[in-house]
């Protein structure tokens, strides 16, 4: 395999296709870029990916992405805010030109990646106008979302669960603890299992001159009656009770995981810390890891400050270490703690489609379009049925101005035969009609390799020829999907699956 050279801090080599001595054209460079706005921090990184043709002369083309760098990484900035309601968004602009800058790279050089706005930063009120203005610096394909669900899943795969999980064939938790909110993800054989969210973080107390409380999440001061505390802003804290709090906080993550606390400090109820639907493991995963910005504090043993930023981000990592002790051995150092959610987002939201895919009259990117997940039992019921089914579902996101995009997804045939193929394309026809009577595209997403022969069967059924048809795509009901300008002369197309963005 090509290795890609270290490139150190300045500009970057033209991105473009690797050619062979004959000429041929073998594989492709592009640039992801990586940017997170988060509750405490505000980062960004640049990568490099190598794709190539994986499959053997005499096979069906198969593209893969083969090699991934970093090639820059910016300094880590508070993320500026105008007020606690409020990002500083013309701040936030600056910092991601300023970075560009530095990288020498243009927007127009990046062809992927992902702008993710985490944690507690997620609900301020202009949140949804940072991340537009922020991925339109960013590249055509650079994607905008937010979210708790997709944030853990993300930083999972940077910090390295999800790597240790694939090669040591054990169920590998990390908790991604950040300023605003701790993220949980879960993962078998490389896959996600699960995902969930606590608002638990280390600056949800920020104290002032002389241990004032000059911000306390209101979350926390509902919460902290639980444990007999009455934690105010203005109010000076004394440490006893921030390490009640934070002691507190570190063993609901603890029992979350399905470790028994045996000082029944932990209630059920004070589950009320979840911001995503209640969850706790059964039984325990097997290794755990920690990233985001409180990890180090939590890997570190040797704290002389117990407040070095101003917060309790420090006393919680100290008190979570305590809290794991019983089960240390479970606990490894994964590859990332701090930078984990900004080298995902740069790194692992990119996925290829299917080197055998179908497209016509497409104008690309496509941003934002909502998945209509289909089960199996669905997708194999009679073609009036089926498109029934799809059209209340496609009326689910009309708005005043009538139907709005959406893709279909379906799992499709392993070993598809001629037959079954003219019945699913009978039944998808059927179905599209309303996306193609209102001139939009008519997108279906395939899990099985498939899409080449159905979409252009497809094209033959349908009046409206506005057609993608991609596999090796997996989703989920909810989910929403971008996908990008075709790479590798037209064969594959990139996508990123998110589990949650902004309506």
């Amino acid at each position: 395999m090509r290795r890609f050279k270290r490139y150190a801090q300045g500009r970057v080599p033209h991105s473009g296709r690797l050619e062979s001595k004959a000429g041929e054209k073998v594989a492709e460079e592009i640039i992801s870029v990586g940017i997170d706005i988060g509750t405490s921090t505000t980062q960004l990184i640049f990568s490099r990916f190598l794709i190539e043709n994986t499959a053997s002369v005499a096979s069906v083309p198969r593209i893969s992405i083969v090699d991934k760098q970093i090639i820059y990484q910016s300094g880590i900035y508070i993320t500026p805010l105008i007020c606690p309601q409020r990002i500083d968004e013309n701040a936030v602009r600056d910092i991601v030109l300023k970075e560009y800058s530095l990288a020498g790279i243009t927007p127009g050089a990046v062809t992927t990646g992902a702008v993710i706005i985490t944690g507690e930063t997620a609900r301020k009120e202009n949140a949804s106008t940072i991340l537009a203005a922020v991925s339109g610096l960013a590249g055509d394909f650079v994607v905008a979302t937010a979210g708790q669900d997709l944030e853990g899943v993300i930083a999972g795969k940077g910090s390295g669960a999800a790597s240790i999980s694939l090669d040591q064939h054990k169920t590998t938790a990390n908790l991604d603890v950040g300023g605003g909110t701790t993220n949980i993800a879960v993962f078998n054989e490389g896959d996600v299992s699960a995902s969930f969210c606590f608002d638990i973080g280390g600056r949800l107390i920020k104290l002032g001159q002389d241990m004032v409380i000059d911000y306390i999440s209101p979350k926390l001061t509902k919460h902290s009656e639980k444990i007999g505390l009455s934690l105010k802003k203005g109010q000076k804290a004394s440490k006893h009770d921030l390490q009640k709090i934070c002691s507190w906080m570190a063993k609901i993550l603890f029992v979350s995981l399905g470790f028994s606390d045996k000082s029944d400090t932990v209630k059920p109820g004070d589950l009320g810390f979840m911001a995503t639907a209640p969850l706790t493991l059964i039984p325990a995963p097997e290794v755990v890891t920690f990233s985001g910005g409180v990890a180090d504090y939590i890997y570190n043993t040797d704290i002389t400050d117990e407040f070095p930023h101003g917060d309790i981000g420090a006393l919680l990592g100290s008190e979570i270490r305590s809290a794991f002790n019983e089960v240390w051995n479970r606990v490894q150092i994964g590859v990332q703690t701090i930078r984990a959610t900004v080298i995902g987002a740069g790194m692992y939201s990119t996925e290829l489609s299917g080197s055998t895919i179908t497209y016509e009259n497409i104008d690309f990117p496509l941003k934002n379009i909502p998945i209509i997940r289909l089960s199996k039992r669905e997708e194999m019921l009679p073609p009036a049925e089926f498109a029934e089914i799809v059209r209340q579902r496609l009326d689910w996101f009309k708005d005043e101005h009538g139907q709005a995009p959406a893709a279909l997804s379906i799992t499709g045939e392993h070993n598809i035969t001629y037959y079954m193929l003219t019945q699913y394309a009978q039944r998808l026809a059927l179905a599209l009609k309303p996306l193609g009577e209102a001139r939009l595209p008519q997108i279906v997403l395939v899990e099985h390799d498939m899409a080449k022969a159905l979409g252009q069967m497809l094209l033959l059924t349908l009046e409206s020829r506005r057609l993608i048809c991609i596999d090796s795509v997996s989703t989920s009901q909810g989910d929403y999907i971008d996908i990008g300008n075709p790479l590798m002369g037209g064969r594959v197309l990139p996508v990123v699956i998110k589990t949650l963005v902004f309506n």
